[in-house]
């Protein structure tokens, strides 16, 4: 599902502030992933580019006949300390 010609227009986006993500290919639909470590570090101001980059992402995609998710990876363990 993930041709050629959705990685080209993809890949013609600009990418704010090195914003990682990931494309997988679920033959019926696509996810694109993008990881709370990165995330976690950018100000309110990074967050809404990369929000306005995912959303560009996405239509690309679905414009181009895919079905497509976002995904969220939470990648940090996060230690709670009990209290008691």
């Amino acid at each position: 599902m993930y041709t050629a010609l959705m990685k080209r227009a993809v890949r013609i986006i600009p990418i704010p502030k090195q914003f990682k993500i990931d494309i997988l290919d679920y033959d019926t639909f696509l996810t694109i992933q993008f990881y709370e470590s990165q995330w976690r570090h950018y100000s309110e101001t990074e967050r809404f580019l990369c929000i306005q980059y995912l959303d560009k992402v996405k239509k690309t995609l679905e414009n181009l006949g895919a079905k497509v998710a976002l995904d969220p990876i939470l990648d940090i363990k996060h230690n709670r300390v009990e209290r008691g």
